[in-house]
């Protein structure tokens, strides 16, 4: 049980400045919120992982206690850490909210009705620190009918910083073109100001490439259709557009002393096990299993002589309920020896692959499993994808 409780004395807001006080309910509201998020996604993931390891399964209504109390006590602690944290804050100036409308005698609503007219800019901060990191599209360019690549570059390439993993992964923050926003954002103070649903969306996406002598990065897009922010956005993008992105996460690197590489992914992870191909000995072996809808989808990928490659074509299917990945695991021979396999993709093609990898006669630490998206996850697209698709720029 946590030891962290409420503090007798919480940050009195008549002793900060109007500012502060303003937005003081909102910030502890938002932190407890998502203590409470991160208490019960913590506790699920231990309880799952005792389970997986012979630990005893809780009955429903225990686990569901369980996770209640979880909530809890990430609730407390995101609340003591809150005030300690305004307790410093309170003496900074901070920006100060939008002046009170003119005869109403009232505080600025703290999100509007709607968005606002396409051509009224919302005012923002031009320095925002933290993680954020602008950069500017320099170069676009098709690489088959549903991915694309863009190159970005600029002053801002001196702010990132490259963690060498293969699957390296950025947040990449998307505005709605309508509002004119200018990034960096701050988005403290557009949350005072917009709709949820107008506020900068984050969405993960795998660095392709880093070139620090070039100074630009490569980021490849799925593009299915009009869902998706991320994908619209790249189908729609031209050199002098703006990419906002975070610092870089990510821990894989391909094993160098494996005697065979087994990768399998969709088209979510095709930038991350590019990566791990580019980075292998030139004289690795092993297998490449990439599941696409046709072959229309396939382009090269650079890789060792002894990766052979084959695409899987769903033809149709819906990628959300597509088994093509494990169906083709089923028919190669179970693997033996210091085997290194990577799978990455949809949710529950990932759950099965663990599960069918869980009988073959490897060293399991070899092997790496990750969720790359879940279907049904709400998604937001404020633009049409272009009829027309050309390439900007030679790459």
């Amino acid at each position: 049980m946590s030891h962290h409780k409420h503090p007798k004395h919480p940050v009195d807001p008549g002793e900060m400045p109007p500012a502060l006080a303003r937005e003081h309910a909102l910030v502890f509201e938002a932190a407890v919120e998502a203590g409470r998020r991160a208490g019960r996604k913590t506790a699920k993931k231990k309880l799952k992982r005792a389970a997986r390891h012979g630990g005893i399964k809780l009955s429903k209504a225990l686990r569901d206690a369980t996770l209640r109390d979880a909530e809890k006590a990430g609730g407390r602690a995101a609340y003591a850490a809150a005030t300690k944290a305004l307790r410093k804050a309170r003496h900074r100036a901070l920006p100060p909210l939008p002046p009170r409308p003119p005869g109403t005698g009232q505080e600025p609503a703290v999100a509007v009705a709607g968005p606002a007219p396409a051509d009224t800019a919302v005012p923002v901060r031009t320095r925002v620190r933290g993680s954020q990191i602008v950069l500017e599209v320099l170069r676009v360019k098709w690489l088959s009918q549903s991915m694309v690549r863009i190159v970005a570059g600029g002053e801002g390439f001196a702010d990132f910083e490259s963690n060498g993993a293969a699957d390296q992964h950025v947040k990449l923050l998307f505005a709605n073109p309508a509002l004119g926003l200018v990034p960096p954002y701050e988005m403290r103070s557009l949350r005072g100001r917009l709709a949820r649903e107008d506020l900068p969306v984050s969405r993960s996406y795998t660095i392709r490439s880093h070139d620090p002598v070039a100074r630009e990065l490569a980021i490849d897009f799925f593009v299915h259709g009009t869902d998706g922010v991320g994908g619209s956005w790249a189908a729609g993008a031209k050199p002098g557009d703006l990419l906002v992105l975070s610092k870089s996460k990510g821990k894989f690197r391909p094993d160098a002393g494996a005697e065979q590489h087994l990768y399998v992914g969709d088209e979510s992870a095709i930038p991350a096990i590019a990566a791990a191909l580019e980075m292998l000995p030139r004289n690795a072996v092993g297998q490449v299993i990439l599941e696409v809808d046709s072959a229309a989808d396939e382009f090269e990928i650079d890789r060792p002589a002894g990766m052979a490659l084959h695409w899987v074509h769903r033809s149709g299917e819906p990628s959300a309920t597509s088994t093509m990945l494990a169906n083709a695991l089923r028919e190669l021979p179970a693997a033996h020896g210091q085997v290194e396999i990577l799978a990455l993709g949809e949710r529950s093609a990932m759950q099965e692959i663990r599960r069918l990898l869980s009988h073959w006669d490897l060293d399991q630490r070899r092997i790496t499993t990750s969720t790359y998206w879940t279907p049904g996850k709400a998604r937001r697209s404020w633009s049409r994808v272009p009829e027309t698709r050309a390439d900007t720029g030679s790459m």
